[in-house]
């Protein structure tokens, strides 16, 4: 489960990632991340896929869907917005099984903007989370690199390769085995 938690921040990295180059986070905005609307597909190595699906930025707050198959099989799902604060976007995401049936309410994961530049941008966890960053490594406007690196970790725990695809794109969610 730690794991599933790790992708959810993937996509807080994701959502972060604008084209202009600034340090000042209360100057970004979320209409700055219009380009993250659409699919997305990533690949988490010889066993896992997931996919997330953003709306358009409106009135402060961008809505995103998420879910990752592993083996061809849905894991999780996960709900995330982005919005503006006077500090800057801060992204709150919550995970749900795949069949909807959770027990307990959960408290939502909290992340804030540390990084921004046009290639690289970092979100922090909040104080106290198992998650000490998730970072975003653009290539352009259909590609990306994320890594999220656990409070307890030396190494980064989970890396994704993104590539925004067609709403109707067909997708082989049990991805290829290899000898990664």
């Amino acid at each position: 489960m730690k794991a599933v938690k790790g992708m959810l921040l993937v996509l807080a990295a994701l959502a972060a990632a604008v084209p202009a180059p600034s340090q000042d986070a209360t100057k970004i905005k979320t209409t700055d991340f219009a380009w993250m609307t659409g699919r997305w597909i990533g690949h988490l190595g010889p066993k896992a896929t997931a996919e997330q699906i953003c709306s358009q930025p409106q009135s402060g707050e961008m809505l995103c869907l998420f879910r990752v198959f592993v083996q061809g099989q849905p894991a999780m799902y996960e709900l995330y917005t982005l919005y503006d604060t006077p500090q800057g976007p801060q992204l709150r995401s919550l995970h749900f099984p795949t069949d909807l049936n959770q027990a307990s309410p959960q408290k939502p994961l909290l992340m804030t903007l540390q990084k921004y530049t046009e290639k690289e941008v970092v979100f922090a966890g909040a104080p106290g989370t198992e998650v000490a960053t998730s970072s975003l490594f653009r290539d352009g406007d259909t590609a990306m690199n994320g890594v999220i690196i656990f409070q307890d970790q030396k190494e980064p725990h989970i890396r994704v390769r993104w590539e925004k695809v067609a709403y109707d794109a067909k997708v082989d969610y049990t991805p290829p085995l290899t000898n990664q």
